[in-house]
């Protein structure tokens, strides 16, 4: 499913960017993965007594822009919070220590965010709870749904569109996964097209 965006759009967009980045700490942000079996919580502020917020799933992507000046050492483990809102000053952290920027090597190699080698703005998203989503970057235009894998056979049921539109009943697609490697994945879908994707490392 193919989408168009104004140019003045990502006129916009870029230029909000820019103006932010100016303000985020190098190689800031990024995408990194739950490592912890038992998942990670996301606490209120910096700190084991912070409230919870949210346990986020082993394997799940997570996006970070900052990170502490000091690291704390937490179930003998010495790492940096993280926050996962646009401030120094959310109230939103988890801790480095249960972190990793690659994804375990246990789950499929599928699970992450990725973009499209021909096209930069496009992207697509395998959760860890399955859920899927692909549009484009920051427009809130895409499609949503689940996905499952056997084998090397990928299908996506397609469930919604534009954030707020159903697709009833949902929309099935049967692809083909080849994984060129943990990072590089095609899709081969029914036409022969092939669609090469490559791993999202910041989530813009």
């Amino acid at each position: 499913m193919k989408y168009r965006t104004p140019v003045f759009v990502f006129l916009i967009l870029f230029i909000n960017f820019n103006a932010f980045s100016q303000d985020l700490q190098p190689g800031f942000p990024k995408l990194m993965f739950v490592n912890a079996k038992a998942g990670l919580r996301e606490r209120t502020e910096p700190s084991i007594r912070g409230n919870i917020n949210r346990t986020l799933l082993y394997g799940e992507t997570v996006q970070v822009f900052f990170r502490q000046n000091t690291a704390v050492t937490i179930d003998g483990i010495t790492d940096y919070w993280y926050s996962t809102l646009w401030s120094n000053n959310s109230d939103s952290w988890i801790f480095g220590g249960y972190l990793s920027e690659e994804l375990p090597s246990d789950l499929p190699v599928i699970i992450g965010r990725w973009d499209d080698k021909n096209n930069e703005i496009q992207y697509y998203d395998f959760s860890v709870n399955h859920r899927y989503a692909e549009g484009y970057k920051e427009t809130g235009m895409g499609i949503w749904g689940t996905w499952r894998l056997d084998g090397n056979t990928l299908t996506i049921m397609q469930d919604s569109a534009m954030g707020d539109i159903i697709i009833d009943p949902p929309e099935e697609w049967i692809l083909q996964l080849n994984i060129i490697d943990r990072n590089n994945i095609n899709l081969l879908m029914s036409d022969n097209r092939v669609i090469m994707l490559s791993r999202n490392r910041t989530g813009w």
